[in-house]
């Protein structure tokens, strides 16, 4: 088996280009200078009238933008408005709400399903730490589409487009609880109810390419939900200048989603450049498919969805080039 294995290994690795992977660290900020948190978990700087229309993270050659004030053109309009991402810590799993009352949530919204930030072991198992910073996302349904909860990715100081290859998704606890019981504006879930998040590439050519993961779902007569640290995939997006995120509910009403549109995000990872085999890169070429082959799986067995562990990512184009790059899940 570990003779299969190797030669495996050995083929994807003569076929293409190794790629690099850069990981969302949010505890490299850039913008804001420092990370202060209240006694909600929230970023002190939530609300905070300066130009934090992107949040930067990162360092050496390569940085994260993460939309927060988009459509506030860098105001919170006073102190009442953010829009996309937050940064958040300790993980508070409290239900602050009640069938009928959504009020405290206003409040405490920091909280995360997970406990806490997502830690990538060793061993590729994830774990959540509560001393670890993590992203409350807020998907606005006043933002214009396209720019709420918005991820870019910069190279020496500059836009470039890149290739994503996942995020760590959980889910928040407010849009969760509500879906158990209902709340002020959303009711309990019932059979066949869901609550999905869409990640949405833009090509450098304009074209979008979305994915989606169900967040909770009715199913069967049970409320399924991702309250662990989950890996969502978006290699399937290609090269892209963004991504960004939105969220629907079948709890919809005359005013749109009724189900509380937050979720929490960390992890983000990308290629550092578009993947290419070692031939010349063709401006063209697209995503023909992507195959996982774990590492500590000796039969050498590809799937098209990541193992828990170290995964080798096989990423073929439709010029016949590939790629190749190690992630953990």
């Amino acid at each position: 088996m570990k003779k299969i294995f190797t030669l495996v290994c050995g083929a994807l690795l003569a076929s293409a280009a190794w790629a690099d992977v850069v990981t969302l660290d949010l505890n490299a900020n850039i913008n804001p200078e420092t990370l202060e948190f209240g006694d909600n978990g929230v970023w002190t700087g939530c609300y905070n009238d300066v130009d934090y229309t992107w949040l930067e993270f990162g360092e050496g050659n390569y940085e994260f933008l993460l939309s927060h004030l988009i459509d506030g053109e860098g105001a919170s309009w006073g102190g009442y408005y953010w829009d996309g991402f937050t940064p958040a810590i300790g993980g508070d799993q409290s239900d602050y709400g009640a069938p009928g009352s959504s009020a405290s949530w206003t409040t405490n919204f920091g909280g995360c399903m997970a406990g806490g930030g997502c830690v990538i072991n060793e061993d590729g198992t994830v774990s959540a730490d509560p001393a670890q910073p993590y992203l409350v996302a807020y998907y606005s349904s006043w933002a214009m589409e396209g720019n709420s909860n918005q991820v870019m990715f910069t190279e020496n100081n500059r836009n470039t487009t890149f290739t994503p290859v996942g995020v760590y998704v959980c889910n928040h606890p407010w849009p969760y609880y509500g879906c158990v019981h209902g709340d002020g504006a959303a009711r309990a879930f019932e059979e066949g109810d869901y609550f999905e998040l869409v990640a949405v590439g833009v090509a450098p050519d304009g074209s979008e390419k979305s994915t989606s993961i169900n967040l909770i779902e009715f199913v069967n007569g049970q409320l399924q939900a991702l309250n662990d640290w989950t890996f969502f995939d978006l290699s399937s997006l290609g090269e892209v200048t963004s991504v960004y995120f939105t969220l629907n509910s079948t709890d919809t009403g005359a005013y749109g989603m009724n189900t509380a549109s937050y979720f929490c995000m960390d992890k983000f990872q990308v290629y550092t450049s578009v993947p290419t085999s070692v031939e010349s890169i063709n401006t063209d070429k697209q995503v023909a498919g992507v195959q996982y082959v774990n590492l500590f799986n000796l039969s050498g067995m590809t799937s098209n969805k990541p193992f828990d562990g170290v995964n080798i990512v096989v990423t073929s184009y439709t010029d016949g080039t590939t790629a190749t790059a190690k992630v953990m899940k």
